[in-house]
């Protein structure tokens, strides 16, 4: 099994009940070979930046989608892509402040309606990466070859359950890696 990880960076920021977020990618798209399936894949995100306006108490759409383009050359068997998004702490998605004010992964949502979730889902899945994950999607390939797929990942940020926040700048990393089996 062989793992690529590319990061997604989200930036937040506060003002009264309402907010701006934005997401950065900060990571680059690189092939790395897919040792026992012989052949390489390569994720990119675009666009490297998405603004939210937050609502106290409310829910929040990301002002677009991100282009998920997953490439793959020379694959020659049978194999499975699977393609998650996670954060490393269930507990703080996002982090503000000192003493740190936390945006759980419970109010971050993702959906790709060509995928697995195709509801705004909570990044809070326990995968083979680990807790506060969220599969994007699962590709089989039944003869390998060569191909791309294109999906977009729409983000949601819900504060409905969650007490008042203070103002602030909120900011975190959304990961994203392929998982060839």
């Amino acid at each position: 099994m062989r793992k690529i990880g590319f990061m997604l960076c989200i930036l937040l920021y506060f003002r009264t009940a309402e907010a701006a977020a934005q997401a950065v990618r900060v990571g680059q798209g690189v092939a790395k070979p897919a040792d026992t399936f012989g052949g390489s894949v390569t994720v990119t995100a675009a666009p490297a930046f998405v603004s939210f306006r937050l609502v106290s108490k409310g829910v929040a759409t990301s002002s677009a989608g991100v282009g998920v383009t997953t490439t793959w050359t020379g694959l020659s068997r049978l194999c499975k892509l699977n393609l998650y998004g996670y954060f490393s702490s269930a507990g703080a998605a996002l982090t503000s402040g000192s003493p740190a004010v936390n945006i759980p992964t419970s109010a971050v949502l993702g959906k790709v309606p060509t995928g697995s979730p195709s509801a705004y889902t909570p990044f809070t899945q326990s995968n083979p990466i680990g807790g506060a994950s969220l599969l994007l999607y699962c590709e089989l390939f039944m003869a390998g070859g060569n191909g791309f797929r294109t999906d977009t990942l729409n983000l949601e940020i819900n504060l409905e359950g969650l007490p008042q926040l203070p103002a602030g700048t909120y900011t975190g990393t959304l990961y994203l890696q392929a998982q060839m089996l």
